[in-house]
């Protein structure tokens, strides 16, 4: 054979029911990946793999297909289609191609995302010579394939399966005889066939490769997540049908309420993930403006899918109602209907607190923060005794177990996971931490936002939003004003910091021993939130979360200086490089 193989058979018949109504007159390969056929990625990958001939199968909506093919010509590649009045599946289609396969060829559905380097399968193929080398994952999909030793065992196999079968491999002629002679068959059945016939079935797996697929429209925004940084769009959002992102009964709950999105050329634009176990949406109408109708006025508005799993996640309607009582500013709650887990609120926009921060000079940075203080200082005196007045329910207050959860998160993630630090490292910065915990739980206490940074803080002209409240508890009032004062989405200098601090501590009653316990809060939190960054930063689409790591170092160095921790500046150090 040659050393990469020439031919390759995609497969792309299938109806997309899972999918419907996007694949209702669109076949699946055509549907769009980053503003881009499917199709014309696999074809691109394909032709650098050195393939040169490539057979289609086509059975629904090929028209679509086809007319791209004829627009959008692939010069290195001589493409053929054949169509299936009946579908025959991926076996059956194999049998009905029998004319183009005279060679090793790669086989691979037309709806899947492939991006790996098939030098392992090509190794595999030419070392075990098995009927056919499959790539496999144990990172994602349903992982019902049972491999050993470099063979696949079983393919389906829910209690022992450990991979899942991506839907891309390497065969030959060899297969045909364990096709059925007539009507529909799947490759799947044709290896378990020929596997009783004892040949083999290598399973590969790719280091480093990604895979995704879009049988249904969950997977199909998950896909886009997966290869946001693959593809150069890190921290981006997407534009796509609302068929394709929202549940029937989530498109009905809009169009029962007072947001009256339009119902032609309906299309949601998909905002980049957040580490919050929720998912947000923009509406987008067919003109490309944020706009629906709420009460007789134009506003647009965030659609927030979120899950039961964080039980902060069921407060976020309450609490908006609660804080906008008390006179906090917070986003005009739509539409709310808890037994969905679903939600509409005020689009506020892109424009956040971080965004307004580069280039301003310190005065300009004073004025700025100024009234994100005044909010901070009127939540902390004020939204205790209101919350235990309205019996507001809010997410267990900082004690010893969440001060040590928050040590262990930082440990867990960036000691051991990142720096690989020694335990005895560990045991003495973890000592250091504790001592920490001590001074914020003798420190003046308030019902704290807890993710009081930069991000969540939106604007109404020039009016500062509170947003991602749903975390509130009783906690130090410092945490607050650290989260606030030492961003590392901001990195503001340390006498803009000094002021605004001051600014804080002149109004509340117990300013001064807030002020004392600023230096140890600023560790608590950046603690925190360095272990965040390590762990959201490893999931799809959220690598660019690392790069806020070195600046907290350098933030939480800056609080060393007055709470000298030498076990945990070491650490820090390290970091900060």
């Amino acid at each position: 054979m040659h050393a990469f193989p020439r031919k390759a058979f995609i497969l792309a018949a299938g109806l997309g029911t899972r999918l419907r109504p996007l694949t209702l007159d669109t076949p699946k390969p055509m549907l769009p990946l980053w503003d881009r056929p499917m199709l014309a990625r696999t074809l691109d990958r394909l032709a650098a793999w050195g393939v040169r001939e490539i057979l289609i199968n086509l059975h629904h909506a090929p028209g679509p297909l086809l007319r791209h093919l004829a627009s959008h010509p692939f010069p290195p590649l001589r493409i053929s289609a054949v169509f299936e009045p009946v579908i025959l599946g991926t076996g059956g289609a194999l049998r009905n191609a029998e004319w183009f396969i005279d060679q090793p060829f790669w086989l691979l559905n037309a709806d899947i995302i492939a991006d790996l380097d098939p030098t392992p399968l090509l190794r595999a193929w030419q070392e075990r010579n098995p009927l056919a080398a499959c790539w496999l994952t144990e990172d994602a999909g349903p992982k019902t394939v049972r491999c050993d030793q470099g063979l696949i065992r079983d393919f389906h196999d829910p209690k022992r399966g450990h991979a899942t079968f991506c839907g891309l491999q390497l065969l030959d002629e060899r297969i045909l005889p364990f096709i059925a002679p007539d009507g529909f068959d799947t490759i799947i059945a044709a290896y378990q066939r020929a596997q009783k016939k004892r040949h083999r079935i290598a399973g590969v797996f790719v280091p480093g490769s990604c895979w995704a697929d879009i049988g249904t429209p969950a997977h199909y925004v998950q896909a886009h997540r997966a290869t946001a940084q693959r593809l150069g769009h890190a921290g981006e959002s997407f534009f796509l049908p609302a068929a394709a992102v929202l549940t029937l009964r989530e498109q009905s709950l809009l169009l029962a309420s007072d947001l009256r999105p339009p119902t032609a050329g309906f299309s949601v634009e998909v905002l980049p993930p957040r580490g919050s176990s929720r998912e947000f949406f923009r509406l987008k109408n067919p003109s490309g403006d944020r706009c629906c109708i709420y009460k007789y006025s134009t506003y647009a508005a965030i659609l927030i899918r979120w899950s039961p799993e964080r039980p902060d996640n069921r407060l976020y309607a309450r609490h908006t109602r609660f804080l906008d009582s008390i006179g906090i500013p917070v986003p005009r709650l739509l539409l709310d209907s808890p037994r969905d887990h679903f939600l509409a609120i005020e689009d506020l926009g892109p424009d956040t607190l971080e965004s307004r921060r580069p280039r301003r000079k310190p005065a300009e940075i004073l004025r700025l923060y100024n009234p994100v203080v005044d909010i901070t200082l009127r939540l902390h005196l004020d939204g205790l005794p209101a919350a235990r007045k309205a019996r507001l329910p809010l997410m267990p207050g900082f004690d010893a177990a969440l001060y040590a959860w928050e040590h262990a998160y930082f440990i867990d993630h960036v000691l051991r996971a990142r720096l690989r630090a020694s335990e005895t490292l560990i045991a003495a910065v973890a000592a250091e931490l504790k001592s920490i915990s001590a001074m914020l739980a003798r420190s003046p206490q308030a019902l704290i936002h807890r993710d009081w940074q930069s991000s969540n803080i939106l604007f109404r002209g020039r009016q500062p939003v509170m947003i991602d409240y749903q975390g509130m508890r009783r906690g130090p009032a410092a945490y607050d004003l650290a989260s606030l004062l030492c961003d590392p989405y901001v990195d503001l200098p340390a006498p803009v910091q000094q002021k605004l601090l001051q600014s804080y501590a002149r109004r509340h009653p117990h300013g001064a021993q807030i002020a004392e316990a600023f230096p140890a809060a600023v560790i608590q939190r950046l603690c925190q939130a360095l272990g965040a960054y390590a762990v959201l930063s490893k999931k799809p689409g959220m690598a660019p979360f690392a790069r806020h790591i070195p600046v907290a170092a350098r933030q939480l160095l800056r609080a060393l200086k007055v709470q000298p921790l030498p076990a945990l500046r070491a650490a820090a150090r390290r970091l900060a490089r």
